[in-house]
């Protein structure tokens, strides 16, 4: 995951007139970042009031946060955030981990290259968390929402508690990520010839409340001797809710009263463990780390179309699917320090990923349910993998460090059932980076790497869409899509936060993942035989508002045009990749007034997508824009900060267009077309937090 702050540069005059984890360890007194470096006092994030490490990281000016590493295995580097020199272990979410750390624990915050460090894997920019030891500490944040028609969300908030005792830091959390969501408003349905035959007036609820507990240990038993676990456990219920009341226009007759419900009660954990310690082979001095993780995920998920004419049940359906899942992954790398600036790590890593689903689809018939065949719907697909890599990175200059990697991974995939089917593969991977450091202002940054991405094994999945009467069949043919990924970046640093930010990307990507003919009749996932290509521009920019007699403002500055194109697997022309991001921008200004505790700020966001593409349809979803949000925050509520916020104030809507044909789209034509405008109001939402 990519976090970017938000910015548009046409915004900027008129933003500026209107204002006039893992546990905590002892403190690393040296800092860990060479040359080209940046450092962020504790002092510098006062403005903000901070509750939390993330409250702070978030306002690094130019800093993206790269989040969880949830693709393909533990791979290297992760999150590109250390605490105290050390990685986060295991498949974390960063957020929640760095939302686990009090900010008063917090001493700095070093920015740097990550070519430019001592830990191979790492790339990019590099966020490395200094904190301190304070004996018993805690946060906590309550986050209650309201919108129109909506029941309110009462209950979204977390708390965290982290001590020590001797050798031993610990962190425990509980939160509950719930949500209440929905929307309103008119779908029309028109013909190919332009006719309006129908009117649905619809209402569209999703709620669900997430609850989990987690608890993060460090273990220190003796001098380069660290050790961690992490164990986290959550619940997932969701509900979600359609109601429409569908008119026909062209023919006499009562209207249709349809209900769609759908229902997951999931339970999930994860732990992982690492453990390093130093270990000499030779005359060279280097450290041993291994790392186990491992996940499980049990869902039992259930959908439901119902109609009704005249209080009499005309039509239904039912599809409900059990799938547990599961990943165990055991890594060990070996790194080593042959001399000061140059670093390598071999690093060994295997995985085993299972899903196993056992799913059923009935339809009314004479006013019972009768179970439909959908071949390859219950199913087990078990993926074995190892890999074995070699990093090495070099200071060449005092201005050009690099950092290349080569590796080579081995993959058998095995599915069960229906169409049982064993397979294997190798595929080569690696990159080279490197940073160019014109002055401690401005550097450059290029890499060029070889990747292989990550599968969803629900793809190989047959499955039904009952709001939508749309079937997929199984595909047991999926392989990784390969990719070569390319980027350009020039970061340039004006001093006092001032920061201005451009990253030129793009890929080259073979047997993409997307909706393909299956057979003559079919429909499903896989991969598309033609080579697709992306490109990208982005640019951000964060400025000060010191330098215009403007103390406390700060104003965020983002854009990205984005481009793609691939063969489309049913009609053969060439297109976007499915969904992919036409634009966006964005812009905030956030006012710390002086000498007081209030800040107030203004948010406006805006983007585009590309059409979606499937085999028999196509759909389109577009988010009514610009978004536009206010807040007003005090500081010091009795020792909390309080956030009052207000959202959509444009009341932008959530649109969508669906174009269904009579067949496969390269031998049908166009049947009708699904036009609807979804309204959701305006959000209000409290932001209640603090230390403890």
């Amino acid at each position: 995951m990519r976090r970017r702050k938000n910015f548009s540069a046409f915004c900027l005059g008129s933003l500026l007139l209107l204002t006039a984890s893992p546990s905590y360890g002892q403190i690393d007194e040296t800092n860990l970042l060479a040359s080209g470096s940046e450092t962020f006092g504790s002092d510098y994030f006062s403005q903000f009031a901070p509750v939390t490490a993330f409250d702070m990281i978030v306002r690094i000016p130019g800093f993206n946060l790269s989040g969880a590493n949830f693709g393909r295995g533990l791979g290297q580097g992760g999150a590109n955030v250390l605490i105290n020199g050390d990685r986060l272990t295991g498949k974390t979410d960063v957020d929640d981990q760095l939302s686990r750390i009090s900010a008063a624990n917090v001493v700095r915050i070093e920015i740097a290259d990550g070519a430019a460090l001592d830990i191979p894997g790492l790339s990019g920019q590099v966020a490395n968390i200094i904190t301190k030891s304070s004996g018993l500490s805690g946060t906590f944040e309550w986050s209650p929402e309201f919108r129109p028609r909506i029941s309110p969300n009462w209950f979204r908030g977390n708390a965290t508690l982290s001590g020590e005792k001797g050798n031993l830091t610990y962190t425990i959390g509980i939160k509950n990520e719930a949500f209440r969501q929905g929307n309103y408003g008119l779908e029309t349905l028109i013909d190919a010839d332009g006719v309006l035959f129908e009117t649905r007036d619809e209402i569209r609820r999703r709620s669900a409340d997430r609850p989990g507990a987690s608890v993060d240990l460090t273990w220190k038993p003796k001098t380069d001797h660290t050790g961690n676990l992490n164990f986290e456990i959550n619940e997932f219920d969701f509900q979600g809710v359609e109601r429409s009341i569908r008119t026909a226009r062209t023919d006499v007759g009562s209207d249709l009263f349809v209900d769609f419900t759908d229902f997951e009660d999931e339970w999930n954990m994860s732990i992982g463990a690492d453990y390093e310690f130093p270990v000499s082979l030779g005359n060279t001095n280097g450290k041993l780390k291994t790392i186990g993780y491992y996940r499980f995920e049990g869902s039992p998920t259930l959908s439901v179309f119902e109609a009704f004419e005249d209080e009499q049940l005309v039509e239904a359906s039912r599809f409900q699917r059990q799938a547990d899942e599961a990943e165990t992954i055991l890594r060990s790398e070996y790194s080593w320090f042959p001399q000061e600036g140059r670093d390598w790590q071999l690093a060994v890593e295997g995985v085993f990923n299972y899903l196993e689903t056992d799913a059923s689809l009935s339809e009314l018939e004479n006013g019972t349910l009768v179970d439909v065949e959908l071949d390859g719907a219950s199913i087990r697909i078990e993926e074995k993998r190892a890999e074995t890599t070699l990093t090495h990175s070099r200071e060449l200059t005092d201005k050009l460090d690099i950092q290349t990697s080569i590796g080579v991974e081995y993959s058998e995939l095995t599915t069960t059932g229906s169409n049982a089917l064993i397979r294997d593969y190798v595929r080569p991977k690696g990159f080279l980076s490197a940073t160019y450091n014109i002055d401690e202002n401005k550097l450059w940054r290029a890499k060029l790497e070889r990747e292989v991405g990550q599968l969803n094994f629900f793809d190989f999945l047959a499955s039904a869409d009952l709001n939508n009467d749309e079937t997929r069949d199984a595909n047991n043919n999926l392989v990784p899509p390969q990719s070569w990924v390319a980027e350009l970046a020039y970061e340039r640093s004006f001093g006092q936060g001032n920061q201005w930010n451009i990253v030129l990307d793009g890929s080259i990507i073979d047997d993409l993942v997307d909706r393909i003919p299956i057979g003559e009749t079919g429909n499903g996932v896989g991969n598309i035989d033609s080579t697709a290509y992306t490109y990208a521009l982005h640019s951000d920019l964060t400025l000060k508002g010191e330098d215009w007699d403007m103390n406390g403002v700060e104003v965020n500055l983002d854009f990205g045009l984005h481009f793609s194109h691939v063969d489309d697997p049913v009609e053969g022309f060439n297109r976007r990749l499915s969904g992919d991001s036409l634009w966006h921008w964005s812009a905030n200004m956030r006012h710390d007034i002086p000498q007081t505790d209030f800040a107030y700020g203004v948010e406006l966001s805006q983007q585009r997508n590309a059409r979606q593409f499937r085999v028999e349809t196509t759909q389109l979803y577009v988010f009514r824009g610009p978004f536009l949000g206010v807040f007003v925050e005090h500081k010091n509520v009795f020792g909390m900060r309080l956030n009052l916020q207000l959202n959509n104030l444009l009341k932008s809507s959530d649109d969508f267009e669906r174009q269904i044909f009579t067949n496969r789209r390269d031998i049908g034509v166009l049947d009708f077309t699904e036009s609807r405008e979804r309204e959701f109001g305006v959000l209000a939402r409290a932001q209640l937090s603090g230390t403890f």
